[in-house]
């Protein structure tokens, strides 16, 4: 599913709602904090963008849910936003999702080795901060940092922190 990314008229763009973003660290910390289920909301968000960028009927929950299947198509997608704003020659969509997808399934080994899983999210991190950087310089996009945590926000973090707690004092039990 090739798009082309020309500049529509003006009008186009006021029916793509306004794009918040958050950092690479924010990114991380709440990824982390969330067992990597944060990268899922991050990927439902950026497919609902696309589905707006070009009026499409795709449904962005099933293509965040089945990530493991959507995930090239959508670094295809970021790649293609960016490059008219920014040199994505260094950005390989193909070997992030191989990452992504294999360090994934390692979520289906015993304890403690499951933790692995949680760090699928860095082959992530690199489209996350293009993706975010194409919706800064594409000025025809209205988008803004968000700079503070939300409360939901904050409310993952703390839940976050609880469960890594518990899984960490499980897993020393069984030592």
């Amino acid at each position: 599913m090739e798009h082309s990314y020309s500049l529509p008229s003006s009008e186009f763009y006021l029916s793509i709602e306004e794009q918040r973003y958050i950092n690479n660290n924010k990114f991380v910390l709440l990824c982390v904090a969330t067992f990597g289920a944060y990268s899922l909301w991050w990927q439902y968000k950026t497919w609902r963008f696309f589905k707006q960028l070009h009026q499409s009927d795709i449904w962005p929950v099933p293509r965040a849910i089945f990530s493991l299947i959507t995930v090239y198509q959508l670094l295809k997608d970021i790649r293609q936003f960016a490059e008219p704003t920014y040199d994505t020659s260094s950005f390989n969509p193909g070997g992030l999702a191989t990452g992504y997808i294999i360090i994934s399934l390692f979520s289906r080994l015993p304890d403690p080795f499951w933790i692995i899983a949680v760090g699928a999210f860095g082959f992530l991190v690199s489209a996350h901060q293009l993706f975010n950087t194409a919706l800064y310089q594409r000025k025809e996009i209205f988008a803004t940092e968000q700079r503070q945590f939300s409360s939901r926000q904050i409310v993952l973090l703390v839940l976050g922190g609880i469960c890594w707690l518990m899984n960490i004092l499980a897993l020393m039990e069984g030592i």
